[in-house]
């Protein structure tokens, strides 16, 4: 059987010129957890340990532990650095980004008894749940595939005429004489040819009598690729959350969480005949500019239960988070020639443009998760603690929003067929140098979502490259308290490892994956005062 090779970055927006894909399922439903310093330090394994306003967003019973009231302001800057390795070449780029990971007001109401509910808790704030801000840069020389030759792949075979040709994608090559016709009338296959591509012509018989020619791509000439990606956005939740305190023992708790999410991602994609191997064609740039953002709910409920005094075991469930959003994609193509090309509708000259978007709504349902957690107190010196989270990205779903009847079906059917159920390990500990002062460090492990090869329509398989993507965390920070007034301190390195398609192919061998690996520093400052 032959084997191509796939990578889940080729999103199907590539294919179909817009909607959604498997690879906004993944972008939207692998969330962290931000929150405050205390809790980022020990690498966010607050699943048991509670009195800290990030168990609103992993566990809320977690909120039955405060002892008090609380109000905390988490001032973050991020650093992004990205390295990309592309047909023996590497180019770095960075983006610096602030804001605030968290702000939380919590009370605390006393019921003055020692059996039953012994005290009540509700906690305002939000704690933000993913940073999208990042820049690629991607630069190849003698690259020999072509998004080029995908489009005029797409025309010759998907299309068959400039009528039926995608606006998004080959329509927009047509447009601006990226894509020509041969003007033989012999000539009754391949007819749509590209000026990076090497073609052979072939005779076709029928009846033993010659009624045409075709031509076949045997090659691509080696050109010089460059790619730029700038991504923005933030995925944030607002809580209200309510913890029990039960006899000191059980801790029950609820979080209503408001989720906003924005992303914006701009893309300039250049092939430049370096080589002068067209006579015609210079380069061209292809940008799309494509956003979503709205507004989600998702509920959680947790409990945590303490058999003595130094072990906490913990449990949460989260429901989906339902989103409603809004959904943008512009698309354009520049194209330069060495000498004027074109026809008598559109004029002859060295450069022609074009251009085309759409805009609508839809709905997104993340997958439940699960998260298992317990932590150990060594007297009053030290504090490790362990959250296991389960979590099956297969249960993605997007949902056609109220008055567009859109059918997602393909799109939900491929989440199941490339997607699988994982999990992600979060581990921390903290150290109490002194009754004020204490070290912290912690470490997360994200699972893969992806599953290793994927079965096509027409029975032939493919090795999904990203099923090798790493996902890791590495935190540390220190804590001072007083009475009343606190401060933490967090820095966290992010390291993530991923294919990236530079230009869409549908079957793909390798040669247009580049290698991303992601280095995001983080530091945050939570200032904390309690009453």
């Amino acid at each position: 059987m032959k084997r191509y090779i796939i990578t889940v970055i080729i999103a199907l927006v590539a294919v179909t010129g817009y909607s959604q894909d498997f690879f906004d399922a993944v972008k939207f439903a692998q969330t962290g957890y931000g929150g405050t310093a205390r809790s980022i330090a020990m690498g966010s394994a607050f699943g048991s340990l509670g009195a800290d306003f990030s168990s609103a967003s992993i566990n809320p019973a977690g909120m039955g532990l405060y002892r008090s009231g609380e109000f905390t302001l988490s001032p973050t800057l991020n650093i992004n650095s990205v390295n990309a390795s592309y047909l023996d070449k590497n180019r770095m780029d960075d983006k610096f980004n602030f804001n605030f990971n968290n702000l939380s007001y919590v009370t605390t109401a006393n019921t003055g008894v020692e059996s039953g509910i012994v005290s009540v808790t509700i906690g305002l704030g939000y704690n933000r749940l993913k940073n999208f801000h990042s820049r690629i840069m991607v630069y190849g020389e003698d690259a020999q595939t072509s998004l080029l030759a995908e489009y005029s792949d797409n025309a010759n075979f998907d299309a068959g005429h400039p009528d039926y040709f995608d606006a998004f994608n080959e329509g927009l090559a047509w447009n601006t004489f990226l894509i020509n016709e041969d003007p033989d009338l012999s000539v009754i296959e391949g007819i749509y040819y590209d000026d990076l591509s090497e073609y052979a012509k072939y005779e076709i018989y029928e009846d033993n009598n010659l009624i045409g020619y075709g031509y076949e791509r045997t090659a691509v000439s080696p050109h010089k690729q460059k790619s730029s990606i700038e991504r923005s956005g933030r995925i944030d939740e607002y809580l209200i959350s309510l913890g029990m305190n039960v006899n000191h023992k059980v801790f029950f708790g609820a979080s209503l969480g408001l989720v906003d999410i924005e992303y914006r991602e701009n893309t300039a994609f250049t092939e430049e005949d370096n080589y002068n191997v067209s006579e015609y064609l210079q380069e061209y740039t292809q940008t799309s500019d494509i956003y979503h953002s709205g507004m989600g709910i998702n509920l959680k409920t947790g409990i945590i239960f303490r058999p003595f005094k130094s072990l906490r075991i913990g449990a949460a469930v989260h429901t989906p988070t339902f989103y409603s959003l809004d959904y943008g994609y512009e698309k354009s193509i520049d194209a330069y020639f060495d000498q004027e090309v074109g026809d008598d509708e559109l004029g002859y000259s060295t450069s022609h443009s074009d251009e085309i978007s759409d805009y609508y709504d839809y709905n997104f349902e993340t997958p439940m998760r699960a998260i298992f957690s317990a932590s150990y107190q060594l007297g009053q010196i030290a504090i490790i603690s362990a959250d296991y989270e389960l979590i099956n990205y297969a249960a993605s779903k997007f949902r056609h929003a109220p008055g567009d009847n859109y059918d997602y079906s393909s799109q939900n059917g491929d989440i199941q067929n490339l997607l699988k159920a994982t999990g992600n390990l979060h581990l921390g500990g903290e150290f109490r140098l002194t009754q004020n002062f204490s070290l912290r460090a912690g470490f997360e492990m994200f699972g893969n979502p992806w599953n290793k090869t994927h079965t096509f329509e027409d029975g032939t398989t493919g090795d999904i490259l990203n099923f090798n993507d790493i996902y890791r965390t590495y935190s540390a920070g220190f804590g001072y308290r007083q009475q009343h007034f606190f401060i933490d301190f967090a820095y966290r390195l992010s390291q993530i490892t991923e294919q990236y398609q530079v230009h869409h192919m549908y079957y793909s061998n390798g040669e247009n994956i580049a290698g991303l690996t992601e280095f995001n520093n983080q530091a945050t400052l939570t200032l904390g005062y309690r009453f």
